[in-house]
């Protein structure tokens, strides 16, 4: 404790210490700012839904209540299919900028395509990213361990003083230990405070992400701190170790994951858009040209639905192009998802290469904004889209109107969490990952410390 009081003391007399420390603090404080501005809009977004959507259901509920409803009506009015906002927003946006955060559900998607993106965002901003808490946890806090942590040993060799500490009778381990802790503990607390309030907007459930993100970053904050004592273990002076940290943070934050990125869209390429949307447009002017032939072969493949004396109108040959279309496209959109999920496979499988990647992974996961929580949207809208044309397809190929007996059955859209099983798993996969590399990078940084401590004892 002596030794840790010692450090802290000798911290806080360091104008420059003061000075990076308050920056980290407006750092954080902006970050957070900028979270909870997308949070508020996000929030906005959902509730303006929600009534939307409350106030069409108990209007379809009084009309039933009075009379039947031709479900070629009804089937034209576009449902939504809302996401429901992430449960640590202020976190890390991940995906929240690129992901629509709703969905124009209709029947007739070749009138009113459902996929389309809704929000419009500006495409610049979209390149650059969101300065985002979890962009100055996995980015910028790393460069502030580093600036407060660099020299540990290589200054007090260069000066001599590391013979008057040895000569003391410490351990060079525990000097080492002491120094890096005491030194990496402000910012380390500025980051985990900071991990605390980005949940002070959010349900009183998150408690358990929050407990997970705060293990997260300490683990991170351990690494680099470990870094940290690699380096001086190498390092001759403090210049040279200072270098060396700046070094070991290019490759590891941007080296490796620009790296990583290129090797995985080279393995797995998605398909040309161009192509997808070329396919869409030839499917659908073939489709219309053979409208009539396709509706009597949609028939034969669904005779109970054929309607009383094979009297077609525009809406079921409308859906009878609608199937063909979808038959033409689905393979390349397909594809699309199958190099989806390859990629999202091969930066979890490799992510540890860069503590930084699985970081951000683990980050954007609790945030409720990452690959897994998304992709579970993408697949819940596309089977609300499958109950839509189950619930509306029959009826108007039957010319069956809607009553006040299929209120329960009108297709509604609820977006349901994954288990806490599984992104606690991957959580702690991530937080496990780093731990090793925190103890490997330790391991092999006082072996070295050690040798070159007994070359100056022996000196």
């Amino acid at each position: 404790m002596k030794l840790f009081a010692r450090e802290l003391r000798l911290l806080l007399r360091d104008r420059a210490a003061w000075a990076l420390v308050l920056l980290f603090a407006g750092v954080l404080a902006y970050a957070l700012w900028n979270g909870a501005d997308l949070a508020r809009r996000q929030r906005d977004t959902a509730r303006a839904i929600e009534q939307s959507t409350a106030a069409f259901d108990k209007q379809v509920r009084e009309v039933l209540g009075v009379q039947a409803i031709d479900p070629r009506q009804l089937a034209r009015q576009p449902l939504t299919a809302s996401f429901t906002p992430a449960p640590l927003p202020l976190l890390a946006s991940g995906q929240a900028d690129l992901a629509p955060m709703h969905e124009s559900v209709s029947l007739f998607r070749l009138e009113q395509p459902s996929d389309a993106r809704v929000e419009i965002e500006n495409p610049s901003r979209l390149l650059a990213g969101r300065f985002d808490l979890a962009f100055v946890l996995v980015w910028l806090f790393p460069l502030f361990l580093l600036a407060l942590a660099y020299d540990l040993i290589a200054g007090d060799r260069e000066s001599g003083t590391l013979r008057m500490v040895l000569a003391r009778g410490v351990a060079p381990w525990k000097w080492i230990a002491v120094r890096a802790i005491a030194r990496g503990a402000p910012v380390l607390a500025l980051a985990l405070a900071a991990t605390l309030l980005s949940g002070w907007s959010a349900d009183a459930a998150v408690g358990a992400r929050l407990a997970f993100a705060c293990a997260v970053v300490l683990a991170y904050g351990l690494f680099w701190l470990a870094v940290a004592a690699l380096v001086n273990g190498f390092a001759k002076s403090a210049a040279s170790a200072a270098s060396a940290a700046g070094a070991a943070w290019v490759g590891i934050v941007l080296v490796i994951p620009t790296w990583l990125n290129v090797l995985v869209e080279s393995l797995h390429p998605m398909p040309s858009r161009a192509e997808l949307v070329a396919s869409a447009r030839q499917a659908a002017g073939d489709a219309e040209r053979r409208g009539s032939e396709l509706l009597s072969s949609f028939y034969k493949d669904h005779p109970e639905w054929m309607p009383p004396g094979m009297q077609a109108d525009f809406m079921q040959q409308l859906l009878a192009q609608q199937d063909e279309v979808g038959r033409a496209i689905d393979p390349v959109r397909e594809r699309f998802a199958a190099e989806l999920r390859d990629q999202q496979s091969m930066v979890e499988t490799w992510r540890f290469l860069s503590p930084a990647i699985a970081t951000h992974e683990a980050l954007t996961d609790l945030a409720g904004t990452g690959y897994w929580r998304t992709e579970a949207f993408r697949a819940q809208v596309a089977a609300f889209k499958q109950r839509v044309e189950d619930f509306y397809a029959p009826r108007i190929h039957g010319n069956k109107p809607i009553t006040k007996d299929d209120l329960a059955a009108l297709p509604r859209f609820t977006f349901a969490e994954e288990p806490d099983a599984a992104w606690q798993g991957r959580v702690l996969a991530s937080i496990a990952g780093k731990l090793g590399l925190v103890m490997l990078v330790l391991l092999i940084a006082l072996r070295r410390i050690s040798a070159r401590v007994l070359a100056v004892s022996s000196a």
